[in-house]
């Protein structure tokens, strides 16, 4: 990544949602390189650059970026799929005011690019079994997806100097808050000797690499303005990835008929994002 980080240098960066699954892989890259950065996140960290307090606070938001005056706002601080499937209302509200308030705060600034993390679940709904791209029309099934290209929308009528991510599933070695199908089936592989599939394992996933990703959110700066999906090739059936894992660690896998499979995105191009 070290070659990547030249856009960085020099900058003024802040990022929200430091301590999460991506944010804390950023930071370590950025560390690794000496750049200098400003954390915030509604939990503790022992980092003196790094500040806690929930993005709900208009007023600390707005002061901080005003002071601050960042060339690049990174904004993973949202809540998960799950979290949108259980309290819809309230954690769209959290999000919502959050996102407010970091626009609010951008627009007293000088020249700040906002890069911002959606996600694949915009394409809930649709059929899986054809590719998208960041032209196609949207009717999004699920909550987060729902939720995701509303805040998408309103980034670009009202901060058009923002890139928008549309994130498959993320894997790799990190401090992952949320499940992350990859890990927890390594873990399950390790721990119980044992991978369980559910249902038939038929669910198809697009994945990336959590280096990856950090990668394109540094190359940020040379991207034109707008949405770009962030996905790998790989999109197989979980009963393909299981099998995988399983082979990996020398361990049996069970399928678990009577449980239901989460839901199937349909495979997205990255053509763009690759260009």
């Amino acid at each position: 990544i070290n070659g990547f980080l030249t856009n960085l240098a020099g900058q003024k960066i802040m990022i929200a949602g430091f301590n999460g699954y991506i944010g804390t892989e950023l930071v370590y890259q950025l560390e690794l390189n000496n750049i200098p950065y400003t954390g915030i996140d509604k939990t503790p960290s022992s980092e003196k650059n790094c500040l806690c307090f929930n993005l709900t606070d208009r007023k600390q938001v707005i002061d901080i970026i005003s002071t601050e005056k960042p060339d690049y706002f990174f904004h993973m601080a949202t809540h998960s799929a799950l979290a949108y499937k259980n309290d819809f209302l309230n954690v769209f509200h959290e999000d919502m005011a959050a996102l407010h308030n970091i626009i609010s705060g951008l627009k007293k600034s000088n020249n700040t690019r906002l890069i911002y993390f959606s996600s694949s679940y915009v394409y809930s709904g649709l059929n899986s079994t054809k590719n998208v791209n960041e032209k196609t029309i949207l009717t999004p099934a699920h909550n987060f997806g729902l939720a995701k290209l509303f805040f998408e929308q309103m980034i670009l009528r009202v901060y058009s100097d923002s890139v928008i991510f549309r994130l498959s599933s993320v894997f790799g070695k990190g401090k992952y808050l949320h499940p992350n199908v990859i890990e927890v089936m390594a873990q399950e592989a390790m721990n119980d000797k044992l991978l369980t599939i559910w249902g038939k394992g038929l669910r198809k996933m697009q994945y990336i690499f959590l280096e990856d990703v950090v990668k394109y959110m540094i190359k940020a700066p040379e991207l034109q303005s707008g949405i770009y999906n962030l996905g790998g090739k790989n999109y197989d059936t979980v009963l393909a990835t299981a099998n995988h894992i399983a082979e990996h660690f020398g361990v049996k896998t069970k399928i678990l008929a009577e449980k239901k499979e989460g839901e199937t995105l349909p495979p997205m191009n990255n053509s763009k994002i690759i260009e």
